[in-house]
């Protein structure tokens, strides 16, 4: 609704464009399409087939023998001499020779063993069929002798050769490597299918039947449910019993595995120009099979180029959790491009459905299509290149749409439905449409207009005017289209209705294209009723003639339109105060209301962040929690409304979405070490020496100085073997260790070592909390005893300070030559360096933690330190001094405060290592490579026959 109460009926997502189909109706080229990408509707693409050349012939199927690729990216094919493997390393063009029956050759006899001399020539094998599984074994498949031959791609050596009795017809063709290792192999020529599992067992396609005894297993829980059956693997003869019959399709040509454990079967029958997919679910097909003879019918408008016929076809799975959905791959049989369909599968039925894609496939050799990684390939010469899709839209030229969308056909008893304007005789104001119309496109409006619904269909269209592009943007105040396009050719499109009245209203679009282009429809606003300014501000007299009078309402209305627009953003300019709502153009704007200057690295995102959340941010600036907040603005990928919860920070720990390593600010007091010597002073403790009772490890002032130096004198006798040597380092003369003036100096000496060993004494043996003071703390040390005392007299008092020794003023006070013997000044000097120098050491001082983790380069690392630093200089209070430090998720036993800087469980530094990118310690090893797994099969060992027919190609693959 606009200022002047103007309403508008909105068309606007798939169910409101797209038409619906009429139900019951047989499949048809639709006249449009959805875009999902842009929510836009346009006209109907069309696939591009590729014209087959005149005389082209159809590849022969047979001549397809069979190609994979392993993890790394090696390639391995079946040269077309059928006796010879092709091998391309990764990043190479050229392909090489990788193994055939006469590289085993006589390379030396084994010392030490005996064998048999007699070694029997090598035999030519004829291959047919080949795949890599995810184990890494190279599976391929011989005719003759029939069977198959696995290389241990890991561990190189010689193949192991699997073969078939002599009874069990078995001719492999095509492979089929399934996501759990299984292989499915196809038997053309028998109409058969067989299946190996992930150790290359040889299994069956079917489930265990029922009369087949099940082993429960060795083990079973004494109480609770028992283990499900375990299938038995005790060896047994292969029969044709294993195999999947497909005795009732013409010609089998491809099998294909999906990750549910089904397998889906390429036919080609004979006599038809079509292909035929089957699925086969534990041994049985699932539902009816899709003929691919109307399966391009939606994109192809030529009904002789609808049937597809397939050379081979490969499965590639998407994304998404459904492990039955994905994209099937059809190389059609001239080898000129692949179409492509998505695959749905349910428990009963599959179905396909054809994207217009075209992919074309230049000089196709004729191997075949291999799914691997996140692409299909095809092989290029002696190369293996993806299917890329190259762009080759073309559209069709005219479609018509009815708006609204009407119901199904099929349901003629209901009336036609049309655009409610609630009023009798309702004057339709305005259509404005979001769209993309390039050059050469256009969109023809039509509309009619009638009291009832029923007289619509026996009312005639009335042509609208051509829509133009608005210079403004749309109508609706602060409101941006996100379509993207030409400046000249998306926005806004405006028309002003001719001569629609009646309460009900519909529209006929016409979208024109050129083949290449298309208009794309995203919105459409349809206002109602008009606001005239010629019945609400002129004279009748103006409405007197009535040709004159419609010529003048929609003169006016122009200007209305004009005037409306500007009201409109008058009164709704409360959107350009809400962080939610402005549009990301006028967030500068709003954020200098609020004082805020934001920083020029911030997204949109955070922009709206920071604004919304300014008192917070100010209130808390210079906080611990107001620093930590406003460094993860910079660092946190993603920042939201939970950073500024109040339970989410505490004590400059703030937790983000259950991140446990965040940016922490600590407080340098918090971390200083606590006294560790009690206070308590009995009633007599201004005597000296007069406690005499106390532990030989815990000293308290109440027992006077003399404990501590005799601890000193023995640290110092430890540390020097005579006094002649303390005498020497020192530069004293004392007589021994016992004499009476080596005691323990009140501050730092002024001689290098002594100072040196006084400092270690303090850290070492003195056994609690005593600072160094400076004469930096003299001042410090004055104002200590000031806040104690109140007067100087009342000090003097306590320390018995008469005569010439009392002191005239605080300000005369020093700091004690020596440790005071004992009473009251004793315990104001060990309080004064205990309690309140650390404090004064600590206090106005904290550190920055910022995480990182070891996907972190030393570029972004460095650039999180100087973020760190940058913003904590910005909002700091101005007395305070700090240093930015990185840190894993880690934490060392006496340096971190356990339930505030660490959390027991894995941390940052529980990921793999990477050569050449991580740090030693840095991490943590990654798993090894299945070659070390226990459950991975191991080829048997080779006899010494074999040892001596080493297989040369084999060598590098070590």
């Amino acid at each position: 609704m606009d200022v002047n109460q103007t309403r508008f009926h909105l068309v606007y997502g798939k169910p409101d464009w797209y038409p619906a189909a009429p139900a019951n109706s047989p499949a048809a080229e639709p006249p449009f399409d959805w875009n999902n990408e842009d929510a836009t509707l346009s006209l109907h693409q069309d696939l591009f087939v590729f014209p087959s050349p005149s005389g082209q012939m159809p590849l022969d199927v047979a001549s397809r023998r069979g190609a994979g690729r392993d993890r790394y990216g090696n390639w391995y094919w079946i040269a077309p001499s059928q006796n010879e493997l092709r091998f391309l390393p990764a990043n190479k063009k050229n392909s090489e020779h990788f193994w055939s029956a006469s590289d085993q050759q006589d390379s030396c006899p084994v010392k030490g063993q005996f064998f048999s001399t007699n070694i029997s020539p090598a035999v030519d094998l004829v291959f047919s069929g080949l795949a890599v599984t995810a184990e890494h074994y190279l599976v391929v498949g011989v005719r003759d002798p029939k069977g198959l031959l696995v290389f241990d791609l890991y561990a190189g050596g010689p193949p192991e050769q699997l073969l078939w009795p002599e009874g069990v017809p078995f001719q492999p063709f095509d492979m089929s490597v399934a996501p759990d290792g299984s292989i499915s192999i196809l038997d053309s020529k028998n109409k058969s299918a067989w299946k190996l599992d992930r150790e290359l067992r040889v299994r069956s396609f079917r489930p265990m039947s029922e009369g087949q005894p099940e082993s429960a297993g060795g083990f079973q829980p004494v109480a609770g449910a028992s283990q499900p059956p375990q299938q038995s693997c005790v060896q047994s003869p292969i029969t044709s019993g294993f195999a999947l019959s497909l005795a009732a399709f013409s010609d089998v040509v491809a099998i294909e595995s999906l990750p549910d454990g089904s397998v889906l079967i390429l036919e080609n029958p004979v006599g038809l120009d079509f292909s035929v997919v089957h699925r086969f679910q534990a041994g049985i097909e699932t539902g009816p099979p899709v003929a691919l003879d109307h399966a391009l019918a939606l994109y192809v408008p030529d009904p002789h180029r609808q049937a597809l016929r397939a050379y081979d076809f490969a499965f590639l799975q998407d994304s998404s959790q459904v492990r039955t959905s994905g994209v099937l791959y059809f190389a059609e049989i001239e080898g000129n491009q692949s179409f492509a369909f998505d695959l749905q599968a349910a428990d009963t039925a599959f179905s396909l459905n054809a994207r217009p894609q075209y992919f074309p496939m230049r000089h196709f050799g004729g191997k075949g299509l291999v799914a691997t990684g996140p692409a299909v390939y095809y092989d290029f010469q002696d190369t293996w290149v993806p299917l890329s899709e190259q762009p080759r839209k073309q559209y069709q030229l005219e479609a018509q749409l009815l708006l609204p969308q009407q119901l199904p056909e099929a349901d003629t008893s209901s009336p036609p439905v049309g655009f409610d304007g609630k009023l009798p005789g309702c004057v339709w104001h305005r259509l404005f449409l979001d769209a993309c119309i390039p050059p050469g496109s256009s969109v023809q409006i039509e509309s009619r207009a009638a009291d009832q619904t029923a007289l619509l269909p026996s009312t005639p269209w009335q042509p609208e005017p051509t829509p133009y592009l608005r210079t403004d943007g749309p109508e609706i105040p602060y409101y941006q289209s996100q379509l993207q396009g030409p400046p000249d050719r998306v926005g806004t499109w405006e028309l002003l209705f001719q001569r629609a009245r009646g309460r009900y209203l519909q529209l006929r679009l016409t979208l024109r294209g050129t083949g290449r282009t298309t208009p794309r429809l995203h919105t459409l606003r349809v206002y109602y009723p008009r606001f005239s300014y010629l019945h609400q501000y002129l004279p009748p007299v103006y409405r007197d003639d009535a040709s004159s009078a419609s010529f003048l309402d929609r003169f006016l209305a122009n200007i209305e339109g004009f005037y409306t627009v500007l009201e409109g953003r008058i009164a709704d300019v409360q959107e350009l105060f809400d962080s939610r709502l402005v549009p990301p153009e006028y967030l500068d704007w709003l954020a200098s209301w609020v004082s805020v200057d934001p920083d020029p690295t911030w997204s949109e995102r955070t922009r709206r962040l920071v604004i919304s959340h300014a008192p917070q941010m100010f209130r808390e600036r210079g906080t611990p929690n107001g620093i930590v907040r406003a460094i993860r603005l910079m660092v946190d990928s993603c920042p939201d409304d939970s950073l500024f919860a109040e339970s989410s920070c505490k004590a400059g720990d703030c937790s983000f979405n259950g991140t446990v390593f965040s940016v922490r600010l600590v407080e340098r007091f918090l971390t200083r070490v606590s006294p560790g010597i009690n206070f308590d002073t009995p009633a007599d403790a201004n005597v000296p020496g007069s406690a005499t009772t106390a532990s030989a490890s815990f000293w308290t002032p109440a027992q006077g100085s003399d404990p501590l130096n005799s601890r000193y004198r023995c640290y110092l006798q430890g540390q020097y073997a005579t006094i002649d040597a303390l005498n020497q380092a020192w530069g004293t003369s004392f007589n021994g260790f016992d004499d009476a003036n080596l005691t323990l100096p009140a501050t730092q000496p002024v001689q290098n070592t002594q100072a040196q060993d006084w400092k270690r004494f303090l850290l070492d043996g003195i056994g609690f909390t005593y600072a160094a003071a400076t004469s930096s703390d003299l001042s410090s040390y004055q104002a200590f005893l000031a806040r104690r005392y109140p007067t100087i007299a009342e000090l003097n008092r306590a320390y018995s300070l008469t005569g010439p020794n009392a002191l005239s003023g605080f300000d005369a006070i020093a700091f004690p030559a020596s440790l005071p013997l004992g009473g009251v000044q004793l315990q104001d000097w060990i309080l004064f360096v205990s309690v309140a120098v650390p404090i004064q050491q600590n206090a106005h001082r904290f550190t920055v933690l910022v995480p990182v983790t070891l996907n972190d380069t030393p570029d972004a690392q460095q650039t999180k330190l100087a973020v760190a630093q940058r913003v904590t200089e910005i909002e700091k209070p101005s007395h305070t001094s700090f240093d930015v430090r990185l840190y894993w998720g880690m934490f060392r036993a006496g340096e971190a405060r356990l339930g505030q800087d660490t959390l027991l469980g894995p941390g940052s530094r529980f990921t793999g290592l990477v050569l050449g990118q991580g740090y030693l310690s840095g991490g943590n090893l990654a798993p090894v490579e299945p070659i070390q797994a226990r459950d991975r099969k191991r080829l048997g060992s080779r006899t010494p026959n074999e040892r001596c027919r080493e297989l040369k190609p084999q060598e590098r693959c070590v």
